[in-house]
């Protein structure tokens, strides 16, 4: 609704109730006819937003929730931690602070909030391990064994390389393709010094909190496989970014690689559920514990091309360290249950630049909302708006899938609800967290239905 002011002259009438500081509308004064246009102006201007900035023109704060809000309450308290309350949200996802007995952890985000709380055990585990009389003996061997760490990679000439029992052949196709990989990184540099469009970043910055995981691309060799053996004991993943859990499972797949410590030594150590850390299905977990980080790039690429999908954005994909093999392989095979819907390689353009772990995982969590819909209602495309997933039916319904912890009514969030490039007779969100009452209120008068609560089913 527009309605013209003479900021000079008459204010115009206002609708019943539209006068917010109670001046009678014939005022005559200069100091009440003043009043009145400044009246006016502010509520001509809460007129022109979108409908859900109403009423008055105000939104919601940022809340601090109770930690159950957000996740399961299991999670928020046990023998190594603790978690400080309430938790703060930044856009829509929980800033979490775990005191442990190992240090304190800032986490962004619910999902790796999850994972965090699960590999505290771990720690305590590779900790007890490391205080035998066995594991000090390996190090020690380690220490003097024949090994040469060049950069990321082991040299070792005399020693067992990690899949020799099948024959020279892959071990040599390991270095081959790591040296491919090389050759591609320098090309692609090359074409961007004389390309006239401006390059795809190297390396996306890393996020405040956050430290930028280290490359795992480098070991074609037996240090890595010792990593995973150690990973799959512990049910852990072998390429945590987490900054303590990841100097100890190097020790000990050093001791294991250089020094012949057993990783059987973990057997009767307990280990925290996985009920809760569900990033990464079966599928996923099985093929990062087994396969060397070399061939599951490799197995990536392959179903990425039968995708349609290839060149340089999948090399930009994979040299993205936020996204590590782990997080590459659950985002690959979430969006393996997406058949013959188009648009999937805007999920790709978008994780080149896709900055931080946790908005890695939740783009994966999206992808995987929109496949659970995907199975039950066909979609015929999709496109990615930021973490943010936007699917199309064939009869033309819109579907955005988002795995964010909890959503207020703010600015944002009303301009989402008005987006122009959002428009059909039939809408839906999909949400992994939870919503407030007013969202709730809000979307339903600009005709989306809403989805909440839907972390679990991100899961499967």
């Amino acid at each position: 609704m527009n309605r013209m002011v003479d900021v000079a002259g008459a204010v115009p009438e206002l609708p019943n109730g539209a006068n917010p500081i109670g001046f009678r509308t014939r005022a005559r004064t200069g100091r009440a006819r003043a009043a009145l246009r400044v009246a006016a102006v502010a509520w001509l201007c809460a007129a022109s937003l979108p409908a859900g900035a109403q009423p008055g023109g105000k939104y919601e704060e940022a809340p601090r929730l109770p930690g159950a809000d957000l996740v399961p309450a299991a999670l928020l308290t046990g023998p190594l931690h603790t978690v400080a309350e309430p938790v703060a949200l930044d856009n829509f996802v929980g800033r979490f602070q775990i005191d442990s007995r190992y240090g304190q952890f800032h986490v962004l985000g619910a999902t790796l909030f999850a994972v965090r709380v699960h590999e505290l055990a771990a720690i305590k585990a590779l900790g007890d391990v490391s205080e035998s009389a066995a594991f000090q003996e390996a190090l020690g061997r380690a220490v003097q064994a024949p090994v040469q760490l060049v950069g990321s990679a082991f040299t070792n000439p005399t020693g067992t390389v990690e899949n020799i029992a099948t024959g020279f052949g892959t071990v040599l196709g390991r270095v081959g393709r790591v040296a491919t990989v090389g050759a591609r990184a320098v090309g692609d540099a090359k074409s961007d010094m004389v390309s006239s469009t401006a390059p795809a970043p190297a390396q996306p910055a890393a996020l405040a909190g956050e430290e930028l995981p280290p490359a795992f691309t480098g070991d074609p060799f037996g240090f890595n496989k010792a990593r995973r053996e150690w990973a799959k004991e512990l049910k852990i993943d072998p390429y945590t970014t987490n900054p303590v859990l990841r100097v100890r499972l190097d020790e000990v797949a050093r001791a294991t690689f250089a020094g012949n410590f057993a990783v059987n030594m973990t057997v009767g150590l307990v280990v925290a559920p996985l009920q809760y850390a569900t990033t990464f299905d079966g599928v996923v977990r099985d093929s990062v514990w087994n396969t060397p980080v070399v061939d599951l790039i490799e197995q990536n690429e392959r179903k990425l091309q039968a995708m349609g999908i290839a060149g340089r954005p999948v090399r930009d994909f994979f040299r993205n360290r936020w996204f590590t093999p782990s997080v590459q392989t659950a985002l690959v095979q979430a969006m393996e249950q997406l058949p013959h819907v188009q648009g999937l390689e805007t999920i790709i353009e978008t994780a080149t630049t896709l900055q931080g772990e946790a908005r890695a995982r939740s783009l994966v969590g999206a992808v995987r909302l929109l496949a659970g819909f995907h199975r039950k209602t066909a979609l015929a495309k999709v496109r990615a708006s930021g973490v943010v997933l936007i699917g199309t039916t064939h009869p033309g319904d819109l579907v955005v899938a988002t795995d964010l912890d909890y959503v207020w009514w703010n600015e944002e969030a009303a301009q989402f609800a008005a987006r122009a490039d959002l428009k059909a007779k039939n809408r839906t969100l999909l949400l992994s967290g939870k919503a407030s009452p007013r969202v709730e209120k809000e979307l339903a008068r600009a005709k989306w239905s809403l989805r909440a609560g839907l972390r679990g089913e991100a899961a499967k």
